[in-house]
């Protein structure tokens, strides 16, 4: 392909383009008249500004002039040419919503760039091919492009490009809700940002790690960097700018609990959205300022913000914000007792209920509705309701469900995709390694011509230098075949990390979802419908959120403590130490869970026993096979702990009366790939983790762990510890 040298005149080209047709209504036509008198680079250019000019008017025409613009450049044959043709055709497409299309034409336009050496302009190409992959929604490939995109803008200097490509990487991972990736891309990038001193993007990274921070619940850090956002926009006397900043300062008081300066900052916020006649902004000001109100109980206030804000949104017809305020209004009116009222406005959404969008929306008019009938004594028409509910709470669960599994599918499709890329680096470090031998072996059998044909006479010198060359090779070939080995041992490590993920996601996926599902979802209707729940109710969902945060901390737990132990970041430090003292705590922290179930728990272990090994591991073991015994024993059971000294060993068992293990369970208890999770007897749900734990910390204190059971006759977990 040739190059051409009449680059340099494409920026003037284009803004004469530019200057000539922007304040000119039929600037399409002279700009054709333009193109018909061009050729080469210009007419691509012109071409693609043509394509440019129609993409929010006619998709179909931008590609029409994109291709034309291809066309063109392929007459030209130059790289430049090509890549810039490619790309426009890319956008065109990408603007129709083709974007897998859009994909095909940016890696040809990235060909060509990068032929042509051009690595801004090949950033520029995996920039726009994150950015399709992103609306297709594969969140691993995007941010393999962009990682590659930022790569290259840091490499040619475009550090606010790079910068503005880290922000991308940064707000993927906040959609797949890897909040702690997002802050780190998002502090890259801000870091990048202040060294170019760009105060616009500075101040909407500042907003954007706020609203991570408020994602992650560091309301304090959510406000320090709102605050800084808002200073910039306030200095820059950015309207739009301190409208977001006071609107989100706003929300951080009010979940604060400083309801006084939410409001005062909701109402700065409504008075910038007037100066912007910003409809939306209004209308949401006014909803937020209602919601305060309501919730430091001045209902008056509360409904007249409301109503104001119901006018606004049925004016400029802002369809889910009407159906929202309706709902608001009709929980305020119930709440002050106004019956009439609030069945006016829960009328006005069921009219429409099949029209809207947001799912929540319907499902809180239900629940309203519900609570309206409940008032009024009309029972049946109240559970009626409440059955609607419950079926469109049930369809917001599975559609979070399905989100979630999506999310973390995603999440191991870019780790694979990252280890892939780590691997593939290794794969061409041999390779390079691979080409030094040849280049080496090729140097020598060069030097060793010359040497022959110059030094017939020095034979035995030549001998000399080419026994010397031949070690030197060996000991090439030994580096070369070390790194292979490690490369290898490299693969078989990724390989088992990946099995060992894939084992433990199928051991936690089914105890994990239960009581996130129950913590997410009444944790949700607490959080949007806190008002108008009874006492009893909120009591309820409290108690029900408590026991699945627990559930969930006690497999956390287990799983961070088997974590710890597979990645060797655990210190065992051994010391003799009394045992009787720990399982007397371990059997007191337990004590709330034997207490439900009445089961008595009983040790015979002499004060002065003592063992050599770790104490906090020790203190894992027991709890987690004290607290398996009481999962598996029926009410008013009995728990026996003992110890006594066998070939120079302390032997600890921990023998139940409940239902013990099947001959068929007992050989995989303490496996990885086949351990089991089984319900308690008062259905208690676990991962079979705790057990792989045991396992674990026995053998690191130098002992071994065993168990005796029948199905039906309870069992006898027995472990053993050094005593010196």
């Amino acid at each position: 392909m040739k190059n051409v040298s009449k680059i340099l005149l494409v920026p003037l080209l284009l803004l004469f383009a530019i200057v000539s047709f922007a304040q000119n209504n039929d600037k399409t036509n002279k700009l054709k008249q333009v193109i018909k008198t061009s050729k080469g680079v210009t007419k691509v250019l012109y071409l693609d500004t043509l394509s440019r000019f129609f993409w929010d008017v006619n998709a179909d025409s931008s590609i029409y002039y994109a291709n034309l613009a291809l066309n063109e450049a392929k007459i030209d044959k130059s790289n430049f040419a090509l890549g810039e043709a490619y790309n426009s055709v890319g956008n065109a497409y990408s603007e129709k919503g083709n974007d897998e299309k859009a994909i095909e034409f940016y890696t040809k336009s990235k060909d060509y760039r990068l032929e042509e050496g051009k690595l801004d302009k090949v950033g520029d190409s995996y920039h726009n091919m994150g950015i399709s992959a992103l609306l297709l929604k594969k969140y691993s490939e995007s941010i393999s492009y962009y990682k590659q995109s930022a790569e290259l803008y840091d490499k040619t200097g475009k550090k606010i490009l790079e910068g503005i490509t880290y922000n991308s990487i940064a707000d993927i991972y906040k959609q797949l809700h890897e909040l702690n990736k997002a802050l780190e891309y998002a502090l890259k990038a801000l870091n990048i940002l202040q060294e170019e001193k760009n105060d616009n993007y500075i101040a909407n990274t500042y907003n954007f790690i706020g609203s991570i921070h408020a994602d992650l619940k560091n309301l304090d850090l959510a406000q320090e960097y709102y605050q800084k956002a808002y200073d910039i926009w306030k200095k820059k006397n950015s309207i739009e700018g301190q409208t977001t900043g006071v609107n989100n300062l706003g929300t951080i008081f009010d979940e604060k609990g400083d309801h006084e300066k939410a409001l005062l900052y909701y109402q700065k916020s409504l008075e910038l959205a007037k100066q912007l006649k910003d409809s939306i902004g209004i209308a949401t000001a006014l909803n937020n300022i209602g919601y305060t109100f309501v919730r430091i109980n001045q209902m008056e206030k509360a409904i007249s913000a409301y109503e104001s804000s119901l006018e606004i949104s049925k004016r400029n017809k802002i369809y889910d914000s009407y159906m929202n305020t309706c709902n608001n209004l009709a929980s305020a009116y119930l709440k002050v007792n106004n019956l009439n009222k609030a069945e006016y406005y829960l009328n006005v959404v069921l009219k429409n209920i099949n029209k809207i969008t947001e799912l929540q929306f319907a499902e809180e008019t239900y629940l309203l509705l519900s609570k309206l009938n409940e008032r009024r004594g009309n029972y049946k028409k109240a559970f009626e309701y409440k059955n609607k509910q419950l079926i469109y709470n049930d369809s917001i669960f599975h559609t979070q469900q399905l989100q979630s599994i999506a999310e973390m599918q995603t999440r191991f499709e870019t780790e694979t995709r990252e280890r892939e890329i780590e691997l593939l680096k290794k794969t061409n470090e041999v390779r390079e390694l691979e080409l030094d031998k040849q280049r080496n072996f090729k140097n020598i059998l060069v030097l060793t011509t010359f040497l022959l044909l110059l030094l017939v006479a020095s034979a035995f010198y030549i001998l000399y230098v080419s026994r010397k060359a031949n070690k030197l090779q060996s000991e090439k070939n030994k580096a070369l075949e070390t790194a292979n080995k490690k490369l290898t041992t490299s693969e078989d490590s990724l390989r088992e990390l990946n099995a060992t993920k894939d084992k433990l996601f199928s051991i936690i996926a089914h105890d994990l979802k239960n009581p996130f599902n129950a913590l997410i979802g009444f944790s949700d209707i607490l959080d949007r419908n806190y008002i108008v729940l009874s006492d009893e109710e909120r009591k309820e969902y409290i108690a029900i959120v408590n026991e699945s945060a627990q559930s969930l901390f006690k497999l956390l737990d287990n799983l961070l403590q088997w974590t710890r132990t597979q990645t060797g970041t655990i210190n065992y430090v051994s010391e003799h130490f009394k045992l009787l003292p720990i399982i007397r705590q371990e059997i007191a922290n337990l004590n709330p869970n034997s207490e439900k179930k009445k089961i008595k728990i009983t040790t015979n272990i002499d004060d002065k026993f003592e063992v050599f090994a770790d104490k906090n591991s020790v203190s894992v073991i027991i709890r987690n096979l004290i607290s398996n015994a009481i999962k598996f024993t029926d009410h008013n059971g009995v728990i026996k702990v003992n110890a006594e000294i066998k070939d120079n060993m302390a032997v600890i068992s921990v023998k139940d009366s409940g239902i013990g293990i099947s001959s068929d369970n007992i050989d995989r208890i303490f496996l990885l790939d086949g351990s089991i999770s089984t319900k308690g007897t008062a259905n208690e749900s676990g991962t079979g983790l705790g057990l792989l734990l045991c396992k674990e910390f026995v053998e690191k204190n130098n002992g071994k762990i065993w168990v005796d059971s029948k199905k039906g006759e309870g069992s006898n977990f027995f472990f053993t510890l050094p005593l010196t």
